[in-house]
């Protein structure tokens, strides 16, 4: 027989994507990092809370469009230097152009998102990470979801505070996330403290 609680159910995640330092080749496009048909050199920089964290150069690649290329990344982690290359592929879009995939160094997968995790860059699941809400209740995942419409209203980072009719949208679904936080949590009053009726749970109207 085994030992106490060697029954029992073992997470085989490490962490949250939203935790760890990540390379996203779609928002690498859009900078003009990734670029089929050119070899581009960058400087890529981490941040928390405005605090440089990491910073890697990056060597991308893509002379030839259709053998795909490789993006070198050169840099000084928190835990240390890095130094990795990530295959990239080229696929031919429906519509005209390519849309560029990383391969995981790990799984040898596609996959757009690559995690910093134990001195090494992998997909979300090659480095078993989980994204934050699955932790999370209904109530928190919902409380969550206003926060970032709330977030958002007030403009953060590199995105500017929405106007005009965007506004007026995104007012409306702050609205309706925070009412239906608000029911949730209510609900899940009533289902801890076994509420019929004869009870008034904070925040009802009599």
């Amino acid at each position: 027989m085994g030992g106490i609680g060697s029954g029992a159910r073992r997470s085989t995640h490490i962490g949250n994507v939203e935790e760890m330092l990540a390379l996203d080749i779609r928002a690498l496009r859009r900078l003009g990092v990734v670029a089929p048909g050119e070899c581009v050199i960058d400087t890529l920089r981490w941040s928390i809370g405005g605090l440089s964290t990491a910073s890697a150069r990056l060597r991308v690649d893509l002379s030839d469009v259709e053998r795909g290329g490789v993006m070198a990344i050169i840099g000084q982690m928190p835990d240390g230097a890095i130094n990795q290359p990530v295959a990239i592929e080229m696929v031919r879009s429906r519509f005209g152009g390519h849309r560029c995939y990383f391969i995981c160094p790990i799984t040898a997968r596609r996959c757009e998102v690559l995690y910093y995790a134990k001195g090494r860059f992998g997909s979300r699941a090659a480095q078993r990470l989980s994204y934050a809400v699955q932790g999370m209740n209904d109530v928190s995942r919902a409380r969550r979801k206003a926060a970032k419409l709330r977030s958002r209203l007030c403009g953060s980072g590199d995105q500017p505070r929405p106007r005009g009719r965007n506004r007026i949208d995104m007012v409306g679904r702050l609205r309706r996330a925070e009412f239906e936080a608000q029911a949730l949590y209510l609900e899940r009053l009533r289902a801890l403290s076994g509420w019929s009726g004869s009870q008034r749970i904070p925040g009802e109207r009599l």
